[in-house]
């Protein structure tokens, strides 16, 4: 393709990342619509742990790479708000840390949570999106978070909400996981877009950064098909969702 202006190539990711898989995965689906059991709601908070507690692998990377000072300092903000803001006199503990109160608010030991092996389709996921931002251009490294990160506010509100609505036995206290990235993810997501609108202006990059936010988008896929998998595959029916979910994944 064309080098395309900033404008449009933010159009053209995000028309990337919204059509690459254009209905939620089923088990998102299923949470959001609050049929997911119990046991199959443990399944699917363990398996999520996974990432969260190893977001310290991709952002890192994304940090040692980046050439530009004043992007570095974004950058490392990002960082210190995933270890815990609390540090600096801030709010939430470490997002790792919510992430196992939410556990723990529907039923999961904190010990189970921390020792649980995750299936081995999430683990590959996790190891293949690292291997991605380790060998991509650091602009491009950057650029990949607008998958989870620019989608980030919608997808958490979305959640909390089901949550809130349909599995109302889990403490509200607990969700602060959610609220968190509400907050902190609609600044992340206009940080990587500015960052693309200024610094991914070459087409060779551009064309990088498609494929990217595709096989981005595919190892979130790839993630949510083993828990689906892992929870017996229950039947799911896009048509009956109560409202189209703009995080595909």
């Amino acid at each position: 393709m064309a080098l395309l202006s900033p404008e449009a190539l933010i159009a053209d990711l995000k028309t990337t990342l919204r059509t690459r898989h254009p209905r939620p995965h089923p088990v998102r689906g299923l949470l959001l619509q609050g049929k997911l059991t119990k046991a199959q709601l443990h399944v699917w908070a363990k398996n999520q742990f996974h990432e969260f507690r190893n977001i310290h692998r991709f952002f890192g990377v994304r940090y040692l790479k980046c050439p530009i000072p004043e992007l570095r300092r974004g950058l490392i903000e990002n960082i210190v708000e995933e270890e815990g803001e609390d540090l600096f006199g801030g709010k939430y503990p470490s997002h790792a840390e919510l992430w196992t109160r939410f556990g723990e608010g529907m039923g999961i030991p904190r010990q189970e949570m921390l020792s649980y092996e995750p299936l081995p389709g999430v683990r590959a996921a996790l190891e293949m999106y690292v291997k991605l931002v380790e060998q991509s251009h650091w602009v491009v490294a950057i650029g990949s978070g607008m998958v989870f990160e620019g989608e980030g506010p919608e997808r958490m509100r979305e959640e909390r909400e089901a949550l809130e609505r349909h599995y109302p036995w889990i403490p509200s206290e607990t969700l602060d996981f959610f609220r968190a990235h509400e907050y902190h993810d609609e600044g992340h997501g206009n940080f990587i877009l500015e960052v693309l609108g200024a610094y991914c202006m070459e087409e060779h990059l551009q064309n990088e950064m498609r494929e990217v936010v595709k096989f981005r988008t595919d190892t979130m896929w790839l993630q949510n098909e083993s828990i689906y998998g892992a929870i017996g595959s229950p039947a799911y029916s896009p048509e009956s969702a109560r409202q189209p979910a703009l995080s595909r994944a």
